[in-house]
């Protein structure tokens, strides 16, 4: 064999593997300890819905570290999510052009901010955070994805570079 067709069958042996891995990685991210349960024992929460005008990373469920920007499955019942909040949407973010979206980066990473939610959540239903930033002030609304309808919300004092 020569050393062109080695190196065509490693690349597609490479990228089939890739394509697989990618596949399995869809989904949401896991908000609890132990195995993948199916989606319908789960909740599933959307941190960065469209309709959202600000950035939310759910850093943590009930003191299980997780890191999610995404979809991250919940099991149902009572829940304590610690988020991070950021003046900016994924949205306007991802929308911007260069110089606007460094101006945009620069300005969630002055007024970045944690806090909890508490909140109760049922398997096989989805939910979304939501939530508007007003110079120094964060509002968030945990809501029902389909409907909207608001099951928590608070307001949270954002302090400018005391992250």
């Amino acid at each position: 064999m020569n050393l062109r067709v080695i190196c065509s069958k490693t690349a597609i042996l490479l990228l089939a593997n890739l394509c697989i891995l990618s596949i399995a990685a869809c989904g949401p991210a896991k908000g609890y300890a132990g195995a993948t349960r199916p989606a319908a024992e789960v909740a599933t929460l959307r941190a960065n819905p469209f309709w959202s005008d600000i950035l939310v990373t759910v850093r943590a469920v009930d003191g299980l570290d997780v890191n999610s920007q995404i979809d991250l499955a919940l099991l149902p019942g009572e829940r304590t999510l610690t988020i991070e909040l950021g003046p900016c949407s994924l949205q306007s973010l991802s929308q911007a052009g260069r110089q606007t979206r460094q101006m945009l980066g620069m300005t969630n990473a002055q007024w970045r901010t944690k806090t909890t939610i508490t909140a109760s959540f049922e398997a096989g239903v989805e939910y979304a955070f939501s939530g508007q930033w007003s110079e120094p002030e964060y509002s968030v609304e945990l809501q029902r994805y389909d409907d909207r309808s608001v099951l928590a919300t608070t307001r949270v004092a954002g302090t400018k570079g005391q992250y």
